[in-house]
């Protein structure tokens, strides 16, 4: 059975609209911030921190990192850029193993310049993937 697909919500560019709007040279930044609050209120992550980001939306940019910080999603933050302090990193690598998020944990760490705990994060995922023994 194939998935079902919804209509985007009305107010929201599709994939082609949204290319054409981030691509333009000046697009106001009140338009990005509307666009960035409808795609966080459906939490489309990615999309938000697009049209956040295309117009400099500071207040939005925050939200972005605060709820990569409280899911533990490094991606996400280092979406944002990777210049971020150590402790920010460490935050969100600790938050992440606390939620079994691994590899986003290694990363963190690794970005936080921690290399005893990205090994130790690493060992984890290794042991993860290991078949159990027969003995």
């Amino acid at each position: 059975m194939a998935p079902e697909f919804k209509a985007l919500p009305p107010g929201l560019p599709d994939c082609l609209k949204k290319r054409r709007l981030l691509n333009e040279r000046e697009l106001s930044p009140e338009t990005c911030r509307e666009y960035g609050e409808k795609f966080l209120s459906l939490g489309w992550w990615e999309d938000a921190l697009e049209f956040f980001r295309k117009g400099g939306v500071a207040e939005g940019l925050e939200k972005i990192k605060a709820h990569a910080l409280e899911t533990g999603n490094a991606h996400l933050l280092a979406r944002l850029g990777k210049d971020h302090d150590p402790a920010l990193w460490r935050a969100v690598a600790d938050r992440a193993l606390t939620l079994e998020k691994f590899h986003f944990a290694r990363r963190a760490y690794e970005l936080a310049g921690d290399p005893d705990k990205t090994a130790m994060v690493a060992g984890l995922i290794a042991g993860l993937g290991a078949e159990p023994s027969e003995t």
